[in-house]
C-alpha cells in the first residue's frame, strides 16, 4: 500500500474518510489487475494510474473521478469488463472508464483512422460527462513527464499528438497551467535540439533580466500602495515553447523576444482591476492598439483578464495580466476550478463555455461522414484567436480570427446560415467572403428557400460552417444524383413508366440488389455505379426487347440545364445550348457533356455502351461558359472597343488573357458567360464587323 499513501494525503486534504476508503479499494482493485504488468521504463503498471490520480487530486475532483483515474486502463490491458466495474464501483465509474478506454476490439484500415476513431470516441464520451476529458488530459500529461522511456520515433509521434491535440482541448477548457507543461513537454519531445538551445539561451538571459525586473515590479508596487489598491505583483516568465512560438510566428530573433518583460497584477475585485490599469497608463506610456479586455468580454474559453503594453524604461515593451484571485484560478484551472474552487453562488464561466462547445461538438458528429472528418472539423475548433462580432441586437459573437459573415451567420444558427444571401457589416452590404475584424456589427439578409452555395467551402473558417455547407451538398449530390437516375432508368424502360410499375416491384428490386430503398438503386444509377438498363430488366422484363432493338434506349436524355451538381459541362470544349452533344458517365459519378465535334470523344459514334445520346430541351435555363478567340491587328484601344462590345451585347467577361501573335497581331482570348448558341452566333457577327478583327473562333 506504500503506492497509495501519497495519494490518500491528498484525499483526506478535501475528501471525507468513507470517499477515500471507496478510492483505496479501486486502487486495490487496480493494482491487482495490471499485476505483473511493467512500464517501458521498467516500473509497476500500477504507477501510472496513481501518478494519474494524483494530477487530480492536486486540482481536488471528485471521488468517482479519482476511481475513474485508478482504473482507467484495466478495460483496455487486463481482463476486466464494464460489467464488473459497475458492479464494483458503480455505473458512472464504469461510464468514465469506458470513455477514456481506446477502441481497441475494432480492427481499423489505417492507424489514423484508429486515431480518429478514439478521438472522436473520446469527444463524445466527454459530452455525455465533462470529467472524461479531465482524465484523458491528466493521462496524457503522465506520459509526456515519463516519455524518455520510449523510442524516438514513438517519442516525436505522440508529442506531435499531444501539441495538434491535448494541448489544444486544455486551453479550450481553459486549462492553462496543464496546457502550458503539455506544449513545453511536447516542444521537447518533438524538438530536443530547438528546445535545449533555448532552454541554454533563457538560463544565460535571465541574469541580465533579473534587476530590470525587480526595478519593474518595485515601481509598480509603489504606485499601487499609494493609491490604496491591495495587488500580488510577479514578473512572468515565458514558457520555451512560447518563446519559440513567438520566434517562429512574429519576430524571428531571439533577443527581440526575450526584450519583451511580462508582469501579472493579482488584486481582489473587478473594480480594482481598473483601478490599476488606470495606475499603470499613468506610470508608463501604454502602447497603442495593445488593450484588450477579456473582462468585459471573457475568451471563449472563459479566461477574464485585462491586457496591457506598456513602455518601459530604456524603451523596454512591458506586457502585464491584470486579474482577480477568481480570474487567476480560472484561468489555471479551468472547467476544474468547479471542483477546486466550487461555490455555491459562483458561476464557472470555463465551464459554461465548455457545454456550448460541446453542444457544437454533438452536431458536428452528426454532420460529419466519418471519424477522420470530425477530428478535422474539430482542429479548426481548437486553434480560436478570436474576434469579437455584434449582432444588430447588440449580442456578442465569439469567432475565429479571419472568419467570415457565413461563419457569423451559421454560428447565430444554421437556419440562418442555410438560407444567407447577403450581409451588411456596420450598415453597409459587403461580400460574403469578407474577413471580419473586431467590434464590427454584422447584420444577416436571408431569403426564404436560399441555400448554401458550395464555393462558401473556399473561405469560411469555423467547423460549424464547414460541417453544415457539407453536410447540404451531400444531401444534394444525392437528391441530384437520384433525379438523374430516374430520368435514366425511364429511357432505358422505353415506352413504360416508373409510374406503372406495381410497388411490389420496386420492394423486390430493393430486396434482390440488398438495397435500403429505390432511391438508392436511383442514386446509383445516375452516379454511374449501376447499368439503368440492368434494372429496367429487373423491374420490367418486356423491357429486353426495346434494350435489344436499341430504338427506345438510344432516344435521347433531355438536358434542361438546371440538374444541379450531377451535370458537367466538359471544359475542353465547353458546350452550350444549341450544339449537338453527347453525355458520358465521368469516373466519380454523373454525366459530363461534350459538344459532339469534340476531340476528346471521337469514339462516341462507334462506342453506344461508353456514351448516352443528349440533347437540349427548349427554353434551357441558365449561363454556360464558352471560350472565343479573337485574332486582332496591333491597335491601340482594341481591346477596349471588343469588351464594350461583349458587355453592351449583355455577356458577362468572366476572364479575357492577350497573346501577342507576332509584331503586328494579337490573340485575345475570352472565357464569357451566355445563354446559348443564338447569342453567340450574334456576338461573333457583331465583333467581326471591326475592321481590326482578322478572324474569329470558337475553342474546341
Amino acid at each position: 500500500m506504500y503506492l497509495f499513501s501519497g495519494l490518500k494525503e491528498q484525499l483526506q486534504s478535501y475528501l471525507d474518510e468513507g470517499q477515500v476508503e471507496t478510492i483505496q479499494q479501486a486502487f486495490v482493485f487496480a493494482r491487482d489487475a495490471h499485476d505483473g504488468q511493467l512500464r517501458s521504463s521498467g516500473d509497476p503498471y500500477i504507477t501510472h494510474p496513481v501518478a494519474v490520480a494524483k494530477i487530480l487530486a492536486t486540482l481536488h475532483l471528485d471521488s468517482q473521478t479519482i476511481m475513474a483515474a485508478l482504473l482507467h486502463d484495466v478495460i483496455e490491458d487486463c481482463e476486466v469488463t464494464r460489467e464488473q466495474l459497475a458492479e464494483s464501483f458503480g455505473e458512472r465509474v464504469a461510464a468514465l472508464v469506458e470513455g477514456v478506454s481506446k477502441l481497441t476490439q475494432i480492427k481499423f484500415r489505417s492507424r489514423k483512422e484508429a486515431q480518429a476513431e478514439n478521438f472522436r470516441k473520446m469527444m463524445m464520451a466527454m459530452v455525455e460527462d465533462l470529467r472524461v476529458v479531465l482524465i484523458k488530459l491528466a493521462d496524457r500529461l503522465h506520459n509526456m513527464r515519463t516519455l524518455g522511456a520510449l523510442n524516438s520515433e514513438k517519442r516525436s509521434r505522440i508529442a506531435k499528438e499531444t501539441m495538434e491535440i491535448y494541448a489544444p482541448i486544455a486551453n479550450r477548457l481553459g486549462m492553462y497551467a496543464i496546457r502550458e507543461e503539455l506544449e513545453d513537454l511536447g516542444f521537447a519531445a518533438k524538438y530536443p535540439m530547438r528546445c535545449r538551445v533555448l532552454k541554454e539561451s533563457v538560463r544565460r538571459a535571465r541574469g541580465n533580466r533579473k534587476e530590470i525586473i525587480n526595478s519593474i515590479s518595485n515601481n509598480i508596487h509603489q504606485r499601487l500602495n499609494a493609491e490604496g489598491i491591495n495587488s500580488e505583483i510577479s514578473g512572468r516568465e515565458k514558457s520555451v515553447f512560447s518563446i519559440y512560438k513567438k520566434m517562429l510566428n512574429k519576430v524571428g530573433v531571439f533577443n527581440e523576444v526575450m526584450d519583451v518583460y511580462g508582469f501579472r497584477v493579482i488584486t481582489d475585485t473587478e473594480d480594482s482591476c481598473y483601478r490599476v490599469l488606470g495606475q499603470l497608463h499613468n506610470l508608463y506610456r501604454p502602447v497603442p492598439g495593445r488593450f484588450k479586455d477579456y473582462i468585459a468580454i471573457p475568451k471563449t474559453n472563459g479566461y477574464q483578464s485585462l491586457h496591457t503594453t506598456l513602455k518601459g524604461p530604456h524603451g523596454l515593451h512591458i506586457e502585464v495580466q491584470i486579474r482577480t484571485t477568481e480570474m487567476h484560478q480560472m484561468a489555471e484551472n479551468g472547467v476544474a476550478a468547479h471542483w477546486l474552487y466550487k461555490s455555491p453562488n459562483d458561476v464557472n464561466r470555463a465551464e459554461v463555455k465548455a457545454r456550448e462547445w460541446m453542444s457544437n461538438l454533438m452536431e458536428l458528429q452528426k454532420n460529419s461522414g466519418d471519424s477522420l472528418e470530425f477530428i478535422e472539423n474539430v482542429k479548426v475548433d481548437l486553434f480560436p484567436d478570436e474576434v469579437y462580432i455584434f449582432t444588430p441586437n447588440g449580442n456578442i459573437i465569439e469567432l475565429p480570427k479571419n472568419a467570415t459573415p457565413v461563419d457569423f451567420a451559421y454560428a447565430i444558427h444554421t437556419d440562418v446560415g442555410n438560407s444567407c444571401i447577403a450581409c451588411k457589416v456596420d450598415g453597409t452590404i459587403v461580400s460574403l467572403s469578407r474577413t471580419l475584424i473586431n467590434g464590427q456589427t454584422v447584420e444577416i439578409i436571408t431569403a426564404p428557400g436560399a441555400k448554401p452555395n458550395p464555393g462558401w467551402l473556399s473561405f469560411v473558417i469555423t467547423s460549424k460552417a464547414r460541417t453544415n455547407i457539407r453536410h447540404f451538398i451531400k444531401n444534394l449530390r444525392r437528391d441530384d444524383s437520384i433525379n438523374l437516375g430516374r430520368r435514366l432508368l425511364e429511357k432505358s424502360l422505353g415506352n413504360q413508366s416508373l409510374d406503372t410499375i406495381d410497388d411490389a416491384v420496386f420492394e423486390r428490386v430493393v430486396k434482390e440488389t440488398r438495397k435500403d430503398s429505390f432511391d438508392d438503386i436511383l442514386a446509383e444509377i445516375g452516379l454511374g455505379q449501376t447499368a439503368s438498363v440492368i434494372i429496367a430488366h429487373r423491374l420490367s422484363p418486356s423491357a429486353e426487347d426495346a434494350i435489344k432493338k436499341h430504338e427506345d434506349t438510344n432516344r435521347p436524355l433531355a438536358i434542361k440545364g438546371t440538374e444541379g451538381m450531377m451535370i458537367e459541362y466538359a471544359k475542353c470544349c465547353h458546350p452550350i445550348p444549341g450544339d449537338s452533344i453527347v453525355g458520358t458517365i465521368s469516373s466519380h459519378g454523373g454525366f459530363i457533356l461534350h459538344r459532339q465535334d469534340c476531340r476528346n470523344i471521337a469514339d462516341h459514334s462507334t462506342k453506344l455502351d461508353k456514351y448516352v445520346p443528349v440533347q437540349w430541351e427548349k427554353n434551357v435555363e441558365g449561363l454556360f461558359r464558352v471560350e472565343l478567340k479573337v485574332e486582332v491587328m496591333n491597335r491601340h484601344g482594341v481591346l477596349a472597343k471588343v469588351t464594350n462590345l461583349i458587355a453592351e451585347d449583355g455577356v458577362n467577361i468572366v476572364n479575357v488573357a492577350i497573346d501577342a501573335m507576332d509584331g503586328s497581331t494579337n490573340m485575345l482570348a475570352f472565357a464569357l458567360d451566355l445563354k446559348g448558341r443564338l447569342q453567340l452566333a450574334n456576338l461573333i457577327r457583331k465583333i467581326r464587323l471591326f475592321d481590326f478583327v482578322i478572324k474569329v473562333s470558337r475553342k474546341r
